[in-house]
């Protein structure tokens, strides 16, 4: 019972043990290293520079060309009406795609005939019918120009009925 006596003594007259403090600080200097992100944290805290911060390089596109609006019917009898616009890359070919358009029009009304209404519900079908338009765009675009220009689609409408 001495010793609880002690230490309510210790704790009244305002002197806390040397050890409790430095466990205390150290306690909060791992909190920050560990807010502050683990390794980059710990190198501010001890004096390092700070990491240097990769520039943002936004990726090189060229302009978005209005491919327009396809009305088809689809393998399994539904109606699709899909509007498209195409991203093209860094060499702007869009007077030499405006003429392959009735070409591209027939490719992708092709295409999404071989598509049924229950496939294209899903997310990943309207990506892969994308990936799979641009592979056979560029067949038709690299024929006339040399190049594969196209490098996404956005679908601007996507209507099944």
């Amino acid at each position: 019972m001495a010793t609880t006596a002690k230490k309510a003594e210790e704790q009244t007259e305002g002197g806390p043990k040397k050890g409790g403090k430095k466990k205390i600080i150290l306690i909060v200097l791992l909190v920050l290293v560990a807010a502050a992100g683990g390794g980059v944290g710990a190198s501010i805290l001890m004096g390092g520079s700070k990491p240097a911060k990769a520039a943002f390089v936004p990726p090189k596109v060229g302009p978005v060309y209005d491919f327009g609006q396809i009305t088809t019917n689809l393998a399994d009898g539904h109606l699709i009406q899909v509007s498209m616009s195409l991203q093209l890359g860094v060499n702007d070919l869009t007077a030499d795609i405006s003429p392959l358009s009735k070409s591209l029009t027939s490719i992708a009304i092709n295409d999404l005939s071989g598509w049924t209404y229950t496939q294209l519900l899903s997310v990943a079908a309207k990506q892969d019918l994308a990936k799979e338009l641009i592979k056979d765009f560029n067949k038709t675009i690299k024929v006339a120009t040399g190049k594969n220009e196209i490098t996404g689609i956005y679908y601007t409408n996507f209507i099944m009925q």
